[in-house]
């Protein structure tokens, strides 16, 4: 019996010290985030710095604090460069140039709240990192008034050139005798606040946050139409884009993400796919 242990325990000795039983020594788990860094363009690997554009003036997403960036779009950004090794220098860009910026290798990523759509996949990749969409805000006890149709017969706050009062008025020519009244404001949901409108369209994500601020208003239903935002990158930088995503997704699953969202309250936009392209 002695004889019979020593013979097993050297066997095991043996198998443990000989790996896999092919005689090949098993891979290291692959480093994604070390491949992503090592893939980075060289000017980006060689100062150690992501310069990023965005247009601040979208609270809670991008804004300014003083003369400091804040935001989820900011957090989000500054994070994904730490995972890279690298650091974030901000540029303040227009809306309407981000893109042209990217595309001209001015600023290496956009990230300002853009929705990823058809159009723009034309002169950028979109890392997609946020699902948002137009929300309805009401008076608190109003509840879910029924989406787009439940505007009828109300007085409807919309900020002057945006998507919202082409929604609104759209609707309207829907709602036949049960007449819609437009109310252009710069503070949609202060106008449902103080009685000036008994709804109010926007952005998820400021709609919630008005919420937030304001106590006697509340979100009514479901988001409406809700794509992803993106983060925007030139269409021949295609490992910067693929190393986006790889950090985008290191932050999904050791949880960086969700704390972000949790921090600036839109957790209800979660979109864990990290897609490139995904919106239409």
């Amino acid at each position: 019996m002695r004889i019979m242990a020593l013979l097993l325990a050297a066997t095991v000795t043996l198998t443990a010290a000989g790996g896999c039983s092919d005689g090949e020594p098993e891979s290291a788990p692959l480093d994604r985030l070390a491949e992503a860094r090592a893939a980075l363009p060289d000017s980006i690997k060689q100062s150690g710095i992501l310069i990023t554009g965005t247009d601040p003036t979208f609270e809670p997403m991008t804004f300014k604090n003083g003369e400091k960036y804040a935001g989820l779009d900011i957090d989000l950004a500054e994070a994904v460069a730490g995972k890279l090794g690298l650091t974030t220098r901000w540029q303040t860009v227009s809306f309407g140039d981000l893109l042209d910026q990217v595309g001209q290798h001015k600023i290496d990523m956009s990230i300002s709240s853009m929705f990823d759509r058809a159009e723009r996949q034309k002169k950028v990749d979109f890392v997609n990192y946020l699902n948002a969409g137009t929300s309805i805000v009401v008076r608190k006890g109003a509840g879910d008034i029924g989406g787009m149709p439940g505007l009828c017969g109300r007085r409807v706050a919309a900020q002057p050139e945006t998507v919202f009062v082409e929604m609104a008025t759209a609707q309207k020519r829907d709602c036949g005798r049960k007449k819609l009244t437009v109310v252009l404001s710069n503070k949609p949901s202060a106008d449902v606040r103080d009685g000036r409108a008994d709804a109010a369209l926007n952005d998820f994500p400021i709609a919630a946050l008005d919420v937030e601020k304001m106590k006697t208003i509340e979100l009514s239903g479901p988001q409406i139409e809700a794509i992803p935002y993106g983060m925007g990158i030139a269409k021949d930088r295609r490992a910067l884009t693929s190393a986006v995503q790889t950090a985008l997704y290191a932050m999904i699953d050791d949880g960086t993400y969700d704390a972000l969202l949790a921090k600036w309250k839109v957790k209800e936009g979660a979109l864990r796919t990290g897609a490139i392209n995904g919106g239409a």
